[in-house]
């Protein structure tokens, strides 16, 4: 019987310890989902940003192309 006990104890203080790591992998897990999701909301900032800019540079170009002055051998 004293056999069984310690076989039971030993099951026993295994699966306490399986529970612990699987909530501390659980926590960890959490934890990198909130930062992929700021990662996201970053990379849309970023991109935004860098499209705004990109239509910018786009208008002044188009600006510059039509103010700019045909050469002399293209004119007809």
């Amino acid at each position: 019987m004293n056999k069984r006990i310690k076989k039971k104890r030993e099951l026993e203080n295994r699966l306490k310890k399986a529970e612990q790591a699987v909530e501390y992998l659980l926590c960890q897990n959490n934890q990198l989902w909130y930062i992929v999701d700021e990662m996201k909301e970053i990379n849309s900032q970023n991109t935004e940003a860098t499209n705004n800019r990109f239509d910018q540079i786009e208008a002044e170009v188009k600006a510059l192309k039509k103010t700019q002055k045909k050469s002399w051998f293209s004119r007809k």
